[in-house]
């Protein structure tokens, strides 16, 4: 079995095993509301989905032929990036608030993780158009729906 394979096996495993821990904690959350969802919701759903994709990744992962190829070719400079951007997304949502941090960490992840080959005006515009659509919505979402107020910063 190839390196790839192997680390995605265990990559997944542990994804999976991480998603159990989670769904065992949120377990333990007592029920916040009287009438409709309590704080224990979210994190039901969430770990669930997490479980559910974990398991996804394991089919998708034994489905898909092996490439043979031995020794690690993960994208380094990708990883280290993806790491500071999320730490300035965390230290910025307080000040900048969610919607706003949230296109800036969406644009730019997109634009680390891209292929040059991939690189061009119209990429560049639907990158936008996500990143921007996608912190309103989940802003609406939370705020409507669950009546969650995600950091405001600027807005």
């Amino acid at each position: 079995m190839g390196t790839r394979k192997t680390t995605e096996y265990i990559i997944d495993i542990i994804l999976l095993f991480m998603g159990v821990g989670f769904w065992a904690s949120s377990q333990s959350i007592a029920h916040g509301s009287a009438i409709g969802l309590g704080g224990e919701f979210m994190p039901k759903v969430t770990s669930a989905l997490w479980i559910l994709t974990s398991i996804g990744l394991l089919i998708n992962e034994y489905t898909t032929p092996d490439d043979k190829v031995k020794g690690i070719t993960a994208n380094v400079k990708g990883f280290v990036a993806t790491f500071v951007l999320l730490f300035a997304y965390i230290f910025t949502l307080d000040i900048l608030g969610f919607i706003i941090s949230s296109i800036l960490y969406m644009f730019i992840q997109m634009y680390i993780f891209v292929p040059d080959a991939l690189r061009s005006k119209r990429n560049y515009i639907l990158f936008a158009i996500v990143s921007i659509v996608t912190p309103i919505i989940v802003n609406e979402v939370f705020v409507e729906v669950f009546s969650l107020i995600l950091p405001t910063g600027l807005l």
